[in-house]
């Protein structure tokens, strides 16, 4: 249901909504009587268009796909991919599917394997079968005509299609990468879990828990792991290039040679406590010896009983590796909150997000759903406004998993509170969308103005972990660091200071050429 367009407070609501810093308490209590996300700067012609085409779906998705599009911070790349490709691919590789589990399968086949050829199935030729139901199983479409859960559906799928990924991961992000370059998309943080399994295996034969930080596990061991993932993603990014045909110069490459593209290292939190310290390790010393990876996060249902029971310790464990890897601290992003009440008994909600922040030190966190359980929220949200600490929005994933959606998502209270907020997709090959969707999702759910619109575009690079200071002082009002401040956004000829500014930080870089977008996309109305 769409927020009603009551404009008090509007302006003042508007300006704390994105400058965390300045944020008082006062103003809070009186943004809590009540807000409309639509009205400031509905004077603009671009703001006009967009009102215009609020109930009109197709124009809608039309303006939404060339809008630019700063980034999408939580995206499983497993995840991103749609079935049809994961078809496609495993019979191409000879792979094989159960037909009753709907697993894919390695060959051989049957008759001597379990499952039948993809090969045949795609051509097919394979009798009383139909892709559609494999489709169906390695994805949530259709899942409503199922007796089992969205949730329950959701997580079953990257069981289903895990072997259909291995030896396909640059294909896999030159797939992904290309959407986002149709979607006008300048960067994606990229989960992928090279090497955990490995880190897993090692700590369940030779690691100790109980000994000292040294001696639990054998670090030389891990360190031939992050050798080798640094390898694997040379591979990875080396078949991309080949897949889009791209040179050295971007510029003249093919479709997503543009798009820069990091990786998050996700750590699987379902496993015994030895081998999620194990992962934990692996990912920070990945941090510190490849730039390619900028993060972490821990994955897997936050509900599953393992990541339920073992909760506190996992942010334990990021409290003390992480200290030890100062520098890698701020890459910390966390699946936190993506819990409700009915799928968890009430005494597992409203402790994660805190957790998350307070003990581990994440500085962006994913869903954050549970919010609302907090014995004080208002505290909590108002020392994630005050700290930055970003929440990685995905709409649809879920309504699918949670049932929550509209009215019931965390949505607005957060930017009441001025917590950054920033959209994604989590998923968008099992949930059937894109990053697109998303959006239009939040402009038809919450009814956003199209400075709002452009703002959680811009925090969606303001707060990814690419390195060197952030553009923006406020993403609303477009308030610079100083040293760019009489500079127009996007002007391809900034001042020496600035230059120097974009030229030392990636970060700040990519924001200018999203500002440049802007410019250009707003030139057409």
């Amino acid at each position: 249901m769409p927020v009603g367009p009551n404009s008090l407070l509007m302006t003042t609501v508007r300006w704390i909504a994105h400058r965390p810093r300045r944020l008082a308490t006062g103003i809070v209590l009186l943004a809590l009587a009540g807000f409309s996300l639509t009205g400031y700067g509905a004077a603009e012609p671009v703001s006009e268009h967009l009102e215009g085409l609020k109930d009109k779906p197709v124009q809608l998705r039309q303006f939404l796909q060339r809008f630019p599009k700063g980034g999408d911070l939580h995206s499983h790349l497993s995840g991103a991919v749609y079935a049809e490709s994961y078809l496609q691919w495993g019979a191409e590789d000879g792979k094989c599917i159960n037909l009753s589990s709907q697993v894919v399968t390695l060959p051989p086949c049957a008759p001597v394997g379990s499952g039948v050829s993809l090969a045949e199935l795609v051509a097919g030729i394979t009798p009383n079968t139909s892709l559609g139901v494999q489709i169906d199983a390695l994805s949530v479409r259709n899942y409503q005509r199922r007796e089992e859960s969205g949730h329950d559906q959701f997580f079953a799928t990257f069981e289903r299609f895990t072997p259909a990924t291995f030896g396909r991961l640059g294909d896999m992000v030159a797939q992904v990468s290309a959407r986002a370059a149709r979607q006008n998309i300048l960067y994606l943080e990229l989960m992928q879990s090279l090497g955990m399994f490995e880190a897993a295996a090692l700590a369940a034969t030779t690691g100790n828990l109980d000994a000292d930080y040294g001696s639990r596990l054998e670090h030389s061991a891990i360190d031939e792991l992050v050798s080798k993932v640094s390898a694997d993603l040379d591979a990875i990014e080396n078949r991309r290039a080949e897949l889009q045909g791209c040179s050295a110069d971007a510029a003249t490459g093919g479709l997503g040679c543009q798009v820069t593209v990091r990786y998050l290292a996700q750590v699987i939190r379902t496993l015994s406590p030895i081998q999620v310290y194990a992962q934990t390790l692996l990912a920070f010393k990945l941090m510190a010896a490849d730039p390619r990876v900028v993060g972490l996060n821990f994955v897997a249902p936050e509900d599953h009983p393992v990541a339920l029971r073992d909760y506190r310790q996992h942010m334990g464990f990021l409290a003390e590796i992480g200290a030890r890897f100062p520098e890698q601290q701020s890459g910390i992003t966390l699946h936190a909150g993506e819990l409700t009440l009915g799928l968890v008994p009430p005494e597992d909600l409203g402790w994660h997000i805190d957790e998350a922040i307070t003990v581990a030190g994440a500085r962006r966190i994913g869903h954050g759903i549970d919010i609302a359980y907090d014995d004080d929220m208002a505290g909590l949200l108002q020392q994630m406004a005050q700290e930055d600490i970003l929440v990685e929005i995905n709409l649809t994933s879920n309504d699918v998993i949670l049932q929550v959606s509209g009215a019931e998502h965390p949505f607005t209270t957060y930017l009441q509170y001025g917590v950054p907020l920033a959209l994604s997709t989590d998923d968008e090959g099992v949930s059937r969308i894109d990053l697109t969707h998303e959006y239009q999702r939040a402009v038809t759910t919450f009814d956003l103005s199209y400075p709002l619109l452009r703002s959680l575009s811009r925090n969606s690079l303001q707060y990814s972990f690419l390195p060197g200071a952030p553009l923006f002082v406020d993403t609303f009002n477009a308030e610079t660091v100083a040293v760019c401040g009489q500079n127009a956004l996007g002007d391809v000829n900034p001042s020496a200071g600035c230059a120097n500014f974009l030229g030392s930080s990636p970060k700040a870089r990519l924001q200018w050429h999203l500002e440049k977008r802007f410019k250009e996309f707003e030139a057409e109305f």
